[in-house]
């Protein structure tokens, strides 16, 4: 399962009412004002809002303040995000991993790296805090992220990954943050069994979002950074990373991820994957193939049954910025407009 498609403070909940103050009735602004895209914020709106402006980010667009404005007000009090909060006035409930509600990892992770990258350092540095004390042990003795925080949890790759992504762009380096470094490299097999990332320690195979996910949190830096001039594809035998690196390039010969051990492609991660072996440097080869796969499928995935998906087209924006593609014509779209112009009022 792709977790990348899977959530207030009072005084947050004051900068709300200051921006709406002094408004007539008529002109008031709607709950989700400052929300990008057009899909079902339910299960991933957090998220989504979050890869929005890291993408805008990364190709030198401002975000409007009322984007910000919403992921600001949707952190809970202890500094975690649940997927969605629908009334901010609602209290966050406990993280609840066995009927997988309440804050989780994957949301509060992406939520800190976009606040961070747009200036908001201490709501980013409080919801980097909450992930430091959300450690799970593996059934390999490792400490790492679960997805759902909890009595009983796992750690998984793919949560771990995002953890650990956030709490070091944040500049933490904690026993914390060392210990989900070392679970993350645990998780990376010899190339006898071909290089890739297991989800959980107990998995007996490896996993594809969790391969790209591990890598991403290692070494991709949020936002994109420019093009690099990158080197060719990686072989396996070198050290972890690379091992990681060259188990992905044998898993984009079409130029996209599938969503193996599921069915159907995966064009997060690809784009994940784009933009980390950017940061590389290396995978030319890869990277050529995927970037057109992405082109090719971007109105597809970002515009599926005629809804904006902003999730799909901050990963779209941030991928264009890692290949010196024009995010103003990608794949037949502007993705900062069809972006920009989505954004409720």
């Amino acid at each position: 399962m792709n977790k990348w498609n899977k959530i207030v403070s009072s005084a947050a909940l004051g900068v709300a009412l200051v921006l709406t103050a002094g408004l007539n009735p008529a002109a008031a602004a709607g709950p989700d004002a400052g929300l990008y895209g057009s899909t079902d914020p339910t299960f991933t709106g957090v998220s989504d809002q979050s890869l929005a402006i890291l993408g805008l980010v990364s190709v030198g667009v401002e975000p409007s303040p009322q984007a910000i404005n919403w992921l600001v007000t949707q952190q809970c009090l202890d500094g975690s995000f649940q997927a969605y909060r629908l009334s901010i006035r609602t209290a966050c409930g406990p993280s609840d991993p066995v009927n997988f509600s309440g804050p989780d990892s994957n949301s509060t992770a992406l939520a800190a790296l976009a606040l961070n990258s747009v200036g908001k350092i201490g709501q980013a540095k409080k919801a980097a805090t909450w992930l430091s004390k959300a450690g799970a042990k593996a059934t390999n003795g490792t400490t790492g992220v679960a997805y759902y925080p909890g009595a009983g949890a796992l750690p998984d790759a793919n949560s771990s990954g995002l953890a650990y992504a956030a709490m070091t762009g944040v500049g933490m380096n904690s026993v914390i943050v060392r210990q989900v470094r070392t679970y993350l490299f645990r998780s990376i097999t010899p190339c006898t069994e071909s290089g890739g990332a297991k989800f959980q320690s107990g998995d007996g195979g490896v996993n594809n979002s969790a391969s790209a996910q591990v890598l991403f949190g290692l070494k991709a830096l949020t936002p994109a950074e420019p093009a690099n001039r990158l080197a060719k594809d990686p072989s396996c035998g070198k050290n972890k990373s690379t091992n990681l690196a060259s188990y992905l390039s044998s898993q984009l010969t079409t130029g996209t991820l599938s969503n193996f051990p599921y069915d159907g492609n995966d064009y997060g991660n690809t784009a994940a994957t784009v933009v980390t072996f950017n940061s590389m440097k290396i995978g030319k080869s890869s990277v050529n193939k995927s970037i057109l796969s992405l082109k090719k499928n971007a109105k597809a995935w970002a515009l599926k049954n005629g809804q904006v998906n902003a999730g799909a087209v901050g990963w779209l924006l941030m991928a264009a910025e890692a290949t010196d593609s024009s995010p103003k014509k990608f794949g037949g779209m502007n993705l900062v407009t069809t972006l920009t112009k989505s954004m409720k009022k």
